[in-house]
């Protein structure tokens, strides 16, 4: 009964009306990319020694998925991101999606903090600004 790689989808909290899929081992890859950039921005003193919740899922999704994100993608990837980041049991995608407000949302982007590590391009998208972009990668 084995059908392939699960999708998580839902609406993108933004439109409500565009439908994601997103393959749950590009959210674990995403997950792992986070934490490291995470790691090394505390280690750069970028970021608080203290990152935990929401704000966390919010951070690690931004960080590890490598492109820019719009607000509906960030919140709605950050819910599930969080909610696995929690827990090693992918719940249901409606109840993670409350735990990225988005008063959190915001409270995340107007801090002053966090204005070395995500940026917000002319487009309105957000990005993370020691994911390493294409050009900084070596040819192989």
């Amino acid at each position: 009964m084995n059908q392939g790689p699960r999708y998580l989808e839902g609406t993108t909290v933004g439109s409500g009306r565009d439908i994601i899929g997103v393959r749950r081992d590009r959210i674990a890859l995403i997950i792992e990319q986070g934490k490291e950039v995470i790691t090394r921005a505390k280690h750069q003193k970028i970021l608080p020694e203290t990152v935990t919740g929401a704000t966390a899922a919010l951070l690690v999704t931004i960080a590890g998925y490598a492109e820019p994100l719009s607000e509906g993608q960030w919140r709605e990837l950050a819910g599930v991101v969080g909610g696995i980041m929690r827990d090693a049991e992918y719940g249901d995608l409606a109840r993670l999606r409350t735990l990225v407000t988005p008063e959190q949302f915001m409270t995340v982007t107007r801090n002053q903090g966090y204005g070395r590590f995500i940026r917000r391009l002319d487009d309105g998208r957000w990005v993370c600004e020691l994911t390493p972009v294409l050009d900084e990668i070596p040819d192989e």
